[in-house]
């Protein structure tokens, strides 16, 4: 099987890291995959396996994304799934219309390769657990601080399951440059 690919923002480690420890407070027994504060990230595309040998193409392609930095805020706790077992629980991101442009202009630019990326719709987040394990139901009512941080670049990542980092940055693309 080859690694599978996605194009994402990393979590600046001070802010993944009280995201990280504000989680660990609600004592979660419910999912089976707690996410450590050094993979913190927020996907802008999920590329999947590179079935057809493009990803140095991908990684060219991308240094054209033209952008400045710009500022994103955590705003609250949300999840994916049904909201009594969800299977994601993430730290949900305030609209930003530079995020978004971001986003679009990596999915058009992408788009003529045919990758066979994600094509569910773009919902900007930071996953703290996820895979339901089971149990009673998850109280709904958790909370983190709502944290604000600089996006100053984008990266590629390579996905590998088995060691401890496992999403690896294999490209940055600076943004106002």
């Amino acid at each position: 099987m080859k690694p599978h690919y996605f194009i994402g923002i990393k979590i600046p480690q001070n802010i993944a890291e009280t995201l990280g420890k504000e989680r660990d407070s609600w004592q979660l027994q419910t999912h089976k995959r707690l996410t450590p504060p050094e993979d913190m990230h927020m996907t802008l595309l999920f590329i999947g396996e590179d079935k057809e040998d493009k990803i140095k193409q991908v990684a060219e392609q991308l240094a054209g994304i033209q952008g400045s930095p710009f500022r994103l805020m955590i705003e609250g706790i949300q999840t994916f799934g049904n909201p009594e077992t969800p299977r994601v629980i993430y730290a949900a991101l305030k609209k930003s219309a530079e995020l978004e442009k971001l986003q679009r202009a990596i999915a058009e630019l992408l788009e003529p390769l045919q990758l066979g990326t994600d094509q569910k719709r773009f919902v900007p987040h930071i996953t703290l657990a996820n895979k339901w394990a089971g149990g009673e139901p998850v109280d709904l009512h958790l909370s983190v601080s709502l944290l604000e941080f600089e996006v100053a670049e984008f990266s590629l990542f390579r996905i590998a399951p088995k060691e401890k980092t496992r999403y690896q940055k294999i490209a940055n693309y600076p943004l106002g440059i």
